[in-house]
């Protein structure tokens, strides 16, 4: 039976608040601009900010959400990985 370590069990819930959290972000650039646009039509660079978040800003905003979930992802799971890879080593050692 397979059971859990308490530092697993953590890596999970801190996983599921950074990808809760990130859906908000994701949520906030992808329908948030279009609801708020004529609110964001200040001038950012040599566009109002509503067009450059449609055109532009938006795929960056999602570029940053899935390098972000990545690398914390990977920081997290790390422990469990070399873990794993630590038994794959034993049971190699024995005949």
């Amino acid at each position: 039976m397979f059971t859990q370590s308490s530092q697993h069990i953590g890596a999970r819930r801190q996983l599921r608040w950074l990808t809760a959290a990130l859906l908000m972000v994701w949520a906030t650039a992808s329908f948030g601009v279009v609801y708020w646009a004529r609110e964001l039509s200040f001038v950012w660079g040599d566009w109002t900010f509503s067009f450059w978040m449609t055109a532009q800003g938006s795929v960056l905003v999602f570029l940053v959400i899935t390098v972000v979930y990545a690398s914390v992802a990977n920081r997290l799971d790390a422990p469990s990985n070399q873990q794993d890879f630590d038994l794959d080593l034993e049971s190699d050692a024995q005949p």
